[in-house]
């Protein structure tokens, strides 16, 4: 095992922030599990963290994922942080922004024509019969486990009614269910999807890889599927800047999907703020000048 203090999840403890602005305006207790602070902005860098682990503990030395862009910038870089090779498959509608961070951390970038899903499909083809890590969500037990400290992190210091999560694979939203569920605690699971979203690129369609657990955990916990629109994410992604979390529009899509519940006043709510919006300046720069 290597000795990075990375790959071991006692090590990380995100913070987990109240905000008050945004609990008077619904009438609730609001708090954020704050993942932007991980080593590449965003929390796919738990997944990460375990899928390395996993490659040491099994042999392998190359990795390859399909990515809309944060999970291509944080497998890179744990690649390169542990001396391994990376593959990465984009879609061609990544965003310039994340493709010039991605670079950084020198994978092997195949560009696919078409969208998450002909990458996802590109992967499949390359990796078959290669001595290659497959860490694409729906294939990869290690991205749960990843995502599921960050529900037991939450289960340990708050006891929420409502954890709601931005969802598209779905591989976070399972993984903090099950971490929670795991440490005795059953609020309901809300996954916040955007589908159509020209803005929230990160959950740009609903692809829900990790299905039959998506709707298993729903159903378990009382919780529900959640579309927002671009208009009640770029509110959202205001209203969290103005409280001091510059939160990508993927992320904002928590807070967003709020007003949706059924929620009683005075419960507790919990949303994940899974990237750094400052891998969006262009988009931030549209959403705050209200264009």
């Amino acid at each position: 095992m290597s000795n990075s203090f990375l790959l071991h999840p006692e090590a990380w403890r995100t913070p987990l922030i109240k905000l008050p602005l945004e609990g008077e305006r619904v009438g609730c207790e609001v708090y954020v599990k704050l993942e932007t602070v991980n080593p590449t902005g965003v929390h796919k860098d738990r997944e990460s963290a375990m899928v390395i682990r996993d490659m040491i503990e099994k042999g392998f030395r190359e990795v390859a994922c399909a990515s809309s862009g944060n999970a291509a910038i944080s497998i890179s870089g744990f690649a390169y942080m542990h001396g391994f090779k990376s593959h990465v498959f984009l879609g061609s509608d990544t965003p310039r922004e994340k493709l010039n961070l991605l670079k950084v951390f020198q994978p092997s970038i195949h560009k696919v024509k078409g969208d998450y899903l002909d990458a996802v499909e590109a992967l499949l083809e390359f990796i078959d019969g290669k001595n290659v890590y497959n860490a694409n969500a729906g294939y990869c037990e290690a991205k749960i486990v990843g995502n599921s400290y960050i529900g037991e992190e939450i289960a340990k210091e708050l006891k929420p009614d409502y954890v709601i999560c931005p969802t598209s694979n779905g591989t976070h939203f399972v993984g903090v269910g099950m971490g929670i569920l795991r440490s005795g605690l059953k609020p309901k699971l809300i996954a916040a999807t955007a589908p159509k979203t020209e803005i929230a690129h990160s959950i740009k369609g609903f692809y829900h890889l990790e299905e039959p657990k998506i709707t298993e955990l729903t159903k378990a916990t009382d919780g529900k599927i959640v579309e927002v629109s671009d208009s009640e994410i770029c509110e959202a992604t205001r209203r969290l800047i103005k409280q001091g979390i510059v939160a990508e529009p993927a992320s904002a899509a928590s807070i967003a999907a709020i007003p949706h519940l059924d929620f009683e006043r005075g419960d507790v709510i919990c949303c994940t703020i899974t990237g750094n919006g400052m891998k969006y300046p262009n988009v931030l720069r549209g959403i705050l000048s209200g264009q």
